[in-house]
């Protein structure tokens, strides 16, 4: 049996931004998740509206009135534009550890993808913040590659970047036996040196930018990219890539590390099967591969985004007994103060968090930053009574 104030369901950055927060006020939080969420498996890129009426926005705010206006069931309509800000704020500010997060709250950048095209984002890790549309236009650019990474075919940037962008690039493949992204950031992390040495045997002299994937180490990649400057005597920057990714490995990470300094517990693994809500706190019934285990909190936060694979049984002290699904397409929905709303009946010590209250419109991580924040928020305000 375990007991704590708060029972966070699901790691991905919805579960582990409201973890964080509660954890700061000093109430006992626990993070259990079947397994790692989306946010690692994301670009790692956060953005708050990147796209609106098929056209790219780069003024978000300016926007967001006219986008939750005709998308009021939204979580940025249900979280409002001030809590909207205060999450984005929150995280730049708080999250800044081994990697940072750059970007103005006013204005998207377009960042280069690896299809050569650039895409518009609100926050990005400072490696890839770089790689703007606006730095590149008017450079001369090197696409660095690697021969066996997948995903990654720095040919088709380099020629995206010529001939639609007007760039002046080129591109250049190194050989390395790994064909995965996370090994060969690790060995990089261990040992730039080999591939310094390769790039210097080419003529660099008049490149202004160096173009990588997103490979340049997991936790020392600001000390891995002025390595590289130093001995190549160009800019370098990472462009952004498919997921899954280093970046959102990154990520992850970064989201874990204040948890677990708070005093979080964090337990992967463990399904929960079934949140009865007493009206005094809740129970929670968690499958641990064939051990069950029960958890008892003041709160629960459901946190899984749309990766939730398995049915949870929702119970209440009066009988009420539904089975909440997202592969059946059963979305969450909340009230104003993010508890749970399921089948007409709101739930008083149950709160939502996550990317599958966004339903049909998807705004990318933004939108579990800022569900994450405002259900820590609530929570707080009602176990405090402030």
């Amino acid at each position: 049996m375990h007991e704590v104030d708060v029972a966070v369901i699901g790691c991905g950055m919805a579960g582990l931004v409201a973890a964080r927060k509660t954890s700061e006020a000093k109430l006992s939080t626990m993070v259990v998740a079947s397994g790692l969420g989306s946010t690692v498996l994301s670009s790692g890129t956060i953005d708050l509206l990147g796209y609106f009426n098929g056209r790219n926005v780069k003024k978000p705010l300016e926007v967001l009135g006219d986008f939750v206006s005709r998308n009021p069931s939204h979580p940025y309509a249900i979280v409002g534009r001030e809590r909207v800000l205060e999450a984005f704020q929150e995280f730049r500010e708080k999250y800044d550890s081994f990697i940072r997060y750059e970007g103005s709250l006013e204005i998207n950048e377009t960042l280069l993808t690896p299809l050569g095209l650039f895409k518009p984002t609100l926050l990005a890790q400072s490696s890839i913040m770089r790689g703007t549309r606006e730095n590149l236009e008017g450079s001369k650019v090197l696409v660095v590659g690697f021969r066996h990474l997948v995903n990654h075919t720095p040919a088709l940037i380099a020629r995206s970047l010529r001939e639609i962008w007007g760039v002046d690039a080129d591109y250049v493949k190194l050989d390395r036996s790994e064909a995965q992204p996370v090994p060969l950031a690790l060995l990089l992390e261990s040992n730039s040196e080999d591939t310094i040495k390769s790039l210097n045997e080419h003529n660099l002299g008049s490149y202004d930018y160096l173009a990588f994937p997103p490979v340049l180490g997991l936790r020392r990649t600001e000390e891995i990219i002025h390595e590289f400057e130093d001995s190549l005597g160009a800019k370098v920057f990472e462009t952004m890539s498919f997921p899954p990714s280093v970046p959102g490995l990154r990520l992850q990470q970064l989201l874990e590390k204040p948890c677990i300094e708070n005093g979080v517990e964090i337990k992967l693994g463990w399904q929960s099967t079934e949140i009865r809500d007493t009206g005094q706190g809740c129970k929670i019934k968690i499958m641990e591969n064939d051990t069950k285990q029960e958890i008892l909190s003041k709160v629960v936060i459901i946190a899984t985004g749309q990766l939730m694979r398995d049915t949870i049984s929702i119970k209440d002290e009066n009988g009420f007994q539904a089975s909440l699904n997202l592969q059946a397409g059963e979305y969450f929905k909340t009230d104003k103060e993010m508890r749970l709303v399921f089948n007409g009946k709101t739930f008083k010590n149950i709160f939502a968090a996550c990317s599958a209250i966004s339903e049909n419109y998807m705004t990318g991580l933004g939108t579990a930053l800022c569900t994450g924040y405002s259900s820590a928020v609530e929570v707080i305000k009602y176990l405090k009574g402030y």
